[in-house]
Parts: C-alpha cells; structure tokens; sequence
C-alpha cells in the first residue's frame, strides 16, 4: 500500500519540476509564447494549490481510497491529453486539469498513512514520505533533461507527459487491489465544504496570476491593473470571510 501510494505523489511531484527543463522545446514546437509557457509551468501549481484542501474534503467525506483512486485517474487522462496535445491553449488547459488530479490525489496520501499505520510503522512511513517529497524537486528536472534529449520515436518532448500514462494505469490497477476500502464519514459529522471561500480564493489567485503572466508581454493595458485591483480586493474579502467563520467557530 505504501509503495502505491508514494509511487502516485512521487509522480505528481515530478510533474512540478519536469516541465521546466522541457518548455524551451515545447516553445519551439508549439509556437508558445513566453507567457503560453509561463501558464503552461505555473497552472498546474496554481490548480493544484487553490483545490488541495477542497480535495481533502472530498477524501474525508467520500473516502480516502476512492478519492486518491479517482485523481489518479484524472491525473493519468490528463496527462496523456498533455502529451497528445496539438497546440499551447490545449496544453494549458490539459495542465489545469492535471493539477485537480494532483488536488483529488496528494492529500489522500499522508491521510492513508496516518489512518493505517501506527507506532514505529509511521514513523517509518512518513520518514519515506518526506524523502520522496525531497527527491522529487531533482529528479523531475534530471528526468526531463534525459526524455527531452533523448527524443524518443522523434516524439520530443512529448515523453515528459506520456510516461506517467503506463504508470498511472499500473497504480490504479495496484490501487484497486491493496488500498483499504475506507468509507467517508457521515455526513452530519463531515465538515462542510466553504464554496464561498474556494471560489473567492480561485477568483483571486486567477485575477492575480493572468495580468502577472500576459502584462508585461502586452504593455500592461487598463484590463490588467485593473484585474489586479480587483485580486487585492478579493483577497481582502477572502481573508475577512474566512475571520469571520473561525470567530463563528466554524472552521473549513
């Protein structure tokens, strides 16, 4: 179980990293602009990071295992969508959808080991955790500078999506087989989910991320210090909302 589980985050994590040692060619061949590529490295970060707790959410409530079953799968589907894609747009927006996968999957993984280890297990087992999630960061880099160069099939830098699909599909057949069928809890005794506060939060970072990445490219219209003001002013009220519900001793 533990293998599968660190195998799955392991693969996640590299797709932070991999990305950026391909983006020269992906630029190339794609035709992407600096800012295609700055939304091709950075939405799958941003993705997976405003929907993280949300996924944790969805794992408490439906169960862990279905859960980190279900984004590795979407992660997995993504993923070859990304190496088969044709243009810059359709890879940005495969990436997004790889990071929901990451959002659904990651969380389940220290979720899994605290529910069914215990005492020296553990400890062992987040130990391997936190090596996995220190290794990650350099082998993602040295592994897409070896599938970049080594074009293989003369599928270029294609393969830096395309080998998590054979991985993904083993995971998911091992997964069914050894993680725990764990039932979500109950409703009256799950917490609920801040939809207020998930969409002001996306709202927030989406409004702060895109006039960042296109700007500067195009001069910096009206349009992008205005979605800028409008982040800060979203961020505010997220902040205050989010007070305003741990006052109420509610929280999310």
């Amino acid at each position: 179980m533990l293998a599968v589980l660190l195998a799955a985050l392991f693969m996640a994590l590299l797709d932070v990293f991999i990305v950026n040692v391909a983006a020269p060619t992906i630029g190339t061949e794609l035709h992407a602009s600096g800012a295609d590529l700055q939304l091709v490295i950075a939405g799958y970060t941003i993705t997976y990071s405003v929907l993280l707790i949300t996924g944790a959410r969805l794992g408490d409530r439906l169960g862990h295992a279905r859960v980190h079953l279900a984004g590795l799968a979407l992660f997995t589907a993504a993923s070859l969508a990304c190496g088969l894609a044709q243009g810059s747009t359709e890879l940005i927006v495969f990436r997004l959808i790889q990071g929901s996968g990451s959002a659904l999957m990651i969380p389940q993984v220290l979720s899994l080991i605290q529910r069914h280890f215990v005492g020296e297990a553990r400890m062992r087992a987040l130990g391997i955790y936190s090596a996995v999630i220190a290794v990650g960061a350099a082998a993602g880099q040295i592994l897409g500078g070896v599938l970049v160069s080594a074009d293989l099939f003369g599928t270029s830098w294609r393969p830096v999506f395309l080998v998590n699909v054979p991985v993904g599909v083993v995971l998911l057949v091992l997964g069914r087989r050894v993680l725990p069928r764990d039932a979500g809890a109950e409703p009256e005794r799950a917490r609920a989910f801040d939809v207020p506060g998930l969409v002001l939060l996306a709202a927030a970072v989406s409004l702060l991320t895109v006039p960042l990445v296109l700007g500067q490219e195009e001069g910096w219209p009206l349009w992008s210090w205005l979605s800028l003001i409008t982040a800060a002013v979203l961020f505010a009220a997220f902040c205050g909302y989010e007070s305003r519900l741990a006052r109420r001793g509610e929280p999310r």
